[in-house]
């Protein structure tokens, strides 16, 4: 019989759970500020795959920074995401306006990347040819 209680108190629980789920959080994200985190969110996971190191090098958190860029905290995070997930509609919707958001400026990516990747490159060359020409000034033989 008390095996039968406990079920029945594990399954009102549950249920109030469930139905409590669907309250609006006090400090709920709004939807275009979800939008923002989650893009940026995509960009450092993108960010992370290419270049992990440079991000370790320089001793970037990604999750520290998207929060103290958002100027939230990841139980708000954790909550708010929790709350639209429990709403297919609106959780698609934001997830819709991300890879929006991603597709619209994956041209501007891509050129800062390779425009990166040029400047890098040619200073890389500018730096060698620096040092040739300083080795060939020191070669010289002073009459």
């Amino acid at each position: 019989m008390k095996n039968y209680l406990i079920i029945l108190l594990i399954i009102f629980y549950s249920c109030d759970f469930i139905n409590n789920s669907s309250k609006i959080p006090d400090d709920l994200i709004s939807q275009e500020k979800m939008i923002d985190i989650l893009y940026d969110m995509s960009l450092l996971s993108v960010s992370k795959g290419i270049n992990k190191n440079i991000l370790e090098n320089n001793g970037m958190k990604p999750k520290s920074y998207i929060l103290n860029k958002h100027n939230i905290d990841s139980l708000q995070f954790v909550i708010s995401n929790t709350y639209y997930s429990n709403d297919l509609e609106k959780y698609l919707h934001i997830y819709d306006m991300v890879l929006e958001k991603l597709e619209f400026n994956r041209e501007i990516i891509i050129d800062s990347i390779q425009k990166y990747k040029k400047n890098r490159g040619l200073r890389s060359k500018e730096i060698i040819q620096e040092n040739v020409d300083d080795s060939t000034e020191l070669s010289i033989p002073i009459i």
